[in-house]
C-alpha cells in the first residue's frame, strides 16, 4: 500500500506542476510519453516476431 499511496501523491503533484507549467511543456511531456510508449509496444511485437 506504501508504493500505491507515493504514486498516487506523485501523480497528483505532478498534476498539478503541470497546471502552473506552460502548454508547451505539457504538449512536451505528453508527445515524449506518447514515443515512450509507442516504442516499447513496437520493441515488444519485434521481439515476439522475432
Amino acid at each position: 500500500m506504501s508504493e500505491n499511496t507515493t504514486f498516487v501523491q506523485w501523480r497528483e503533484r505532478a498534476r498539478s506542476e503541470i497546471r502552473e507549467e506552460s502548454p508547451h511543456v505539457r504538449w512536451f511531456l505528453l508527445t515524449a510519453a506518447i514515443v515512450v510508449v509507442v516504442g516499447i509496444l513496437v520493441g515488444v511485437i519485434v521481439f515476439l516476431l522475432g
